[in-house]
């Protein structure tokens, strides 16, 4: 997974953490106005949560992360003694993290599911470009096409013909 896109200089963590924030704040207003209670929204935000820890967003459970990088003990067998001190990689932990946050099956359907909505209503610039961004985030992380994400985006002029 390159952090790198080919359009604009975009990071995947950038774009991760972006979207992470986005989301925790319209949960946070929501809980606030009443809308949503705070358990659900809590819930709602987890596959953003896993998202974020796979793309080393920052700031978002860094410490979470150093700690799984810490947990590992290796059981040789035959008999050997346990070999403690043995650290996993970041981004193994990383995946692990987000694995116990929310199982990949649901943070891709998240995904797909925003892609495709944001494909659907990308009328403006700025919508334009969190639609290529979450193309971009879904692409890396391996998240299926749909035939939503595959439609023609239906232009302004051609509605008013």
């Amino acid at each position: 997974m390159s952090t790198q896109s080919a359009t604009g200089g975009a990071t995947l963590s950038g774009i991760a953490l972006d979207e992470h924030d986005r989301r925790t704040a319209s949960a946070a207003r929501q809980v606030k106005a009443g809308q949503l209670p705070e358990h659900r929204a809590k819930r709602e935000l987890l596959p953003w949560q896993a998202i974020a820890v796979i793309c080393a967003a920052p700031g978002v459970l860094t410490e979470d992360v150093t700690d799984y990088q810490r947990t590992i003990v290796h059981y040789p067998g035959n008999g050997a003694p346990a070999v403690y001190g043995h650290l996993l990689s970041e981004q193994d932990a990383r995946w692990e993290l987000a694995c116990d946050l929310c199982p990949p099956s649901v943070w891709r359907a998240a995904l797909g599911k925003a892609r495709d909505v944001a494909l659907g209503k990308a009328t403006t610039p700025e919508r334009v470009t969190r639609a290529r961004n979450l193309c971009i985030l879904a692409r890396a992380l391996d998240v299926p096409l749909t035939a939503a994400s595959c439609a023609r985006p239906v232009q302004s002029e051609r509605k008013a013909a």
